[in-house]
């Protein structure tokens, strides 16, 4: 049996329930949101869970922190709600070592600056970084560069957008920002899943695709990108502990090869699955089913 659970009004969890359906695999579901409140009761003595008064004993587990709820309802009970149901289940998956689940053994790092020192040791190329708040020496240093927010949580967007909006004193902002060269189109997504890459390249206008409703996907060949990428690639995910990622890249403007931005554990993948008819639903159940 597999356990599914997550947000009622996420793609990516329906994307695994149906194709854990298509394949006729014993499935049980645990969906949250404004249309569903499971029953969950976790006997830690005894070491049984149930859902909706049934014990279950999964042998594997997908699971996504909801994010969706919180979008449609900002409150933070709604937030408070999702973290809880994904402690719980994380937790139980956690405590049974049997129990197939993507990225087991990652301690969730996603402090961005150390991403980047990582892959860079890992031998993946990053663009030209600098982390800083001295606003006054960007500006008379100039370039063609963009800034992201040290922390996450917001958009790539132009240099110049960050120097004119951003309140400075003796030539400092408050906080630092990440600094790095504007690179180009195309833009790649690698989706790391057990011992296989599925690639995608991303098609957008805009500098940061997630802002754009106008976005496509495309499945490349795995054979259209360099071996020595994915070798590193690989590193990185040893290094992380991870079974399952997201790999975003972009080109460099000087060479044309392919530049590290980010690596993300719970990708958002239902577009790029259905553009690719369903393969990366395929190999994260071939995962959970097998190890493989």
């Amino acid at each position: 049996m597999i356990l599914i659970a997550g947000g009622d009004a996420d793609p990516n969890v329906e994307a695994v329930v149906q194709g854990a359906r298509a394949r006729g695999m014993e499935l049980r579901e645990a969906r949250t949101g404004a249309g569903a409140n499971p029953w969950l009761d976790w006997d830690v003595a005894a070491d049984v869970l149930a859902l909706d008064g049934r014990p279950v004993s999964p042998r594997a587990v997908f699971l996504r922190h909801d994010v969706f709820q919180n979008l449609a309802d900002p409150r933070p009970a709604t937030s408070f709600r999702a973290r809880a149901w994904h402690a719980a289940l994380h937790g139980w998956a956690l405590a049974h070592d049997e129990v197939r689940l993507l990225n087991r053994g990652y301690r969730g790092q996603t402090n961005k600056p150390y991403m980047l020192s990582l892959a860079a040791r890992c031998g993946l190329p990053v663009p030209a970084t600098r982390i800083t708040n001295a606003l006054d020496a960007l500006e008379r240093e100039g370039g063609d560069r963009v800034a992201k927010p040290v922390p996450g949580g917001g958009y790539c967007q132009p240099l110049a957008d960050l120097l004119a909006a951003t309140e400075r004193r003796d030539g400092l902002a408050a906080a630092p920002a990440i600094v790095q060269e504007r690179l180009v189109v195309p833009e790649v997504r690698i989706f790391g899943i057990g011992n296989r890459f599925l690639p995608f390249e991303v098609r957008s206008d805009a500098l940061d695709y997630r802002t754009s409703k106008q976005t496509t996907v495309e499945p490349l060949p795995v054979e259209r990108i360099d071996p020595a990428l994915l070798a590193a690639l690989r590193r990185l995910m040893h290094a992380l502990e991870m079974d399952f990622a997201a790999a975003d890249f972009k080109s460099s403007p000087a060479t044309g090869a392919l530049v590290f931005l980010e690596i993300n554990s719970s990708p958002m993948f239902a577009t790029f699955d259905r553009a690719a008819g369903g393969a990366v639903t395929d190999a994260i159940l071939d995962r959970l089913e097998r190890s493989a």
